[in-house]
């Protein structure tokens, strides 16, 4: 059965009432915070149906220019900082692309998913943070086969009240984040439902996209929300 981009939308929408946090261990998740500048919000949505439409609105956006990339530079024989993923996000200098991914994004429902997801779970992060946040908008990032990003973070980071509060989809696939606990960088696995808080000067990497034996491209979505602190 075809589902239209309306049907698509609603249930997605509809997805929001199968949020929670009851049981989420508040006091672990600040420690955590404290520690490594992130945290990962185990369980608290249903993304069955965000799964559905992040794909949608990524075979729809996929070949607008919206590569981000910097390759590596090898000085004194270190080498340098580099990545490369897609990045699919209403905010750019063409009004022409800032129209057609709101207006899929609005589509497909991720709008209004997001904001709602964002006003249910701030008062949660605040508590993690210790900051007053509010959301900004939502962004997609999406990785491919062998897409990445290096280790980065604190000196990179210039500003300080930017928050990043995500929920990483993998489609055949296994993804990650590595972050730096106690001089190693450690992966926090990408689980459907989790929502992963990253906060300024936080060091970590996104190890490559590998694709399964035998298995199809593999895709690696992030649906993003950007929290901006006063």
């Amino acid at each position: 059965m075809v589902v239209s981009s309306a049907q698509s939308s609603a249930r997605l929408m509809a997805s929001i009432d199968r949020f929670r946090t009851t049981g989420i261990d508040v006091e672990h998740l600040r420690a955590h915070y404290a520690a490594h500048r992130c945290a990962q919000l185990p369980q608290v949505a249903d993304v069955s149906e965000l799964r559905t439409a992040a794909r949608s609105a990524y075979e729809l956006l996929r070949t607008e220019p919206v590569l981000d990339a910097q390759e590596h530079t090898d000085e004194q024989g270190t080498l340098g900082y580099g990545f490369r993923l897609l990045r699919i996000d209403a905010k750019s200098d063409s009004p022409e692309h800032t129209e057609r991914v709101t207006s899929v994004f609005r589509e497909f429902g991720l709008l209004g998913w997001a904001e709602r997801m964002a006003a249910e779970l701030l008062p949660t992060v605040n508590r993690i943070t210790g900051r007053e946040l509010r959301y900004e908008r939502v962004f997609l990032l999406a990785y491919r086969e062998g897409d990445y990003i290096g280790p980065h973070g604190a000196e990179q980071d210039t500003d300080l009240n930017r928050f990043n509060l995500q929920f990483p989809l993998c489609y055949d696939s296994v993804g990650s984040m590595r972050i730096l606990r106690e001089g190693y960088l450690e992966p926090m696995y990408d689980h459907d439902g989790d929502a992963r808080l990253l906060g300024p000067r936080m060091w970590h990497e996104v190890p490559p996209l590998f694709r399964l034996p035998g298995g199809p491209d593999p895709l690696r979505l992030v649906v993003s929300l950007r929290l901006m602190a006063a």
